[in-house]
């Protein structure tokens, strides 16, 4: 078994995709101009390879209005069959733009947005992770003997890579 720092980060990123597919719903992270944070229950429209994901949401709602002021989020997914987690922070954005809107539309959103993808009450939020924390046990992504630190990727100018997890002193 690899040790953390020894994680190929086209592995990382793979079995990070692989999480975010399999599991469309998770937290999202935004934060107040105060600083104070909010967390809520979210699906996640699209997840592709390079871990951008894609919400939609009310241009009203408290997500979309932090979003916009800070442009900072964290998204967390868990897979509790697998043992596993992934974290992922960056930049985040409000997208109007109606062609985007309506590529990313799903049908059930209806219930919650019955104008659809152009009424005025729907909008995209776009987040760009800069850096991605993932931990699986079932793919032997995890330190002996507990798991205490997760494997850790940041991108950079020239791609993702690996970098050491986050811990205090």
């Amino acid at each position: 078994m690899p040790e953390i720092g020894e994680v190929d980060v086209s592995r990382l990123l793979a079995l990070t995709t692989e999480l975010l597919l399999a599991n469309p719903y998770g937290f999202l992270i935004t934060s107040a101009a105060d600083g104070q944070s909010h967390t809520r229950l979210v699906h996640h429209l699209r997840a592709d390879v390079e871990a951008e994901l894609w919400f939609g949401t009310s241009p009203r709602s408290r997500k979309a209005v932090e979003a916009a002021s800070t442009r900072q989020a964290a998204y967390a997914v868990e897979d509790r069959g697998r043992f596993a987690y992934v974290v992922l922070y960056g930049p985040i954005e409000v997208i109007d733009d109606i062609g985007t809107r309506e590529s990313m539309w799903e049908e059930g959103l209806r219930t919650f947005f019955p104008s659809g993808p152009l009424g005025d009450d729907f909008v995209l939020l776009h987040l760009i992770p800069t850096r991605v924390e993932l931990m699986t046990f079932a793919d032997g992504i995890h330190p002996d003997p507990y798991g205490l630190l997760p494997a850790a990727a940041e991108r950079a100018r020239n791609g993702w890579a690996t970098v050491a997890a986050d811990r205090s002193p």
